[in-house]
């Protein structure tokens, strides 16, 4: 009878606490990088810098990326100034997807040697 009353009491504490938070909305991340749609906040196909300001790395980049001097970003200037940093990242990102520890095999493997 001990045991059941001990196990009642755990599991009322667990709800209890389990509980404690759970009516409190839980706080979202900003996206340092949102992407263009999210941004285009009245979908016009174009950036504001207001509307990009939610993405710090293209404000710094802003007179690079406003190519026609527009005073905005359509996605094409977006996709560019974004792919420039993909590709310096390139690298990286497929060492990391295949591990340092593979090289690639030498092109003697297969080889066969002709008579001379």
């Amino acid at each position: 009878m001990k045991l059941v009353k001990c196990m009642l009491a755990a599991s009322a504490l667990a709800l209890a606490f389990g509980a404690y938070g759970a009516d409190k909305p839980k706080q979202a991340k900003a996206d340092p990088e949102p992407g263009f749609n999210k941004m285009d906040a009245n979908n016009d196909g174009k950036l504001s810098r207001s509307e990009a300001a939610k993405d710090k790395s293209l404000l710094g980049k802003w007179k690079e990326a406003d190519r026609d001097n527009d005073g905005s970003l359509s996605r094409t200037e977006y996709l560019i100034v974004k792919g420039k940093k993909d590709i310096g990242t390139a690298s990286d990102k497929v060492k990391s997807a295949v591990g340092s520890d593979d090289k690639p095999k030498s092109s003697s493997a297969g080889a066969t040697s002709k008579p001379k």
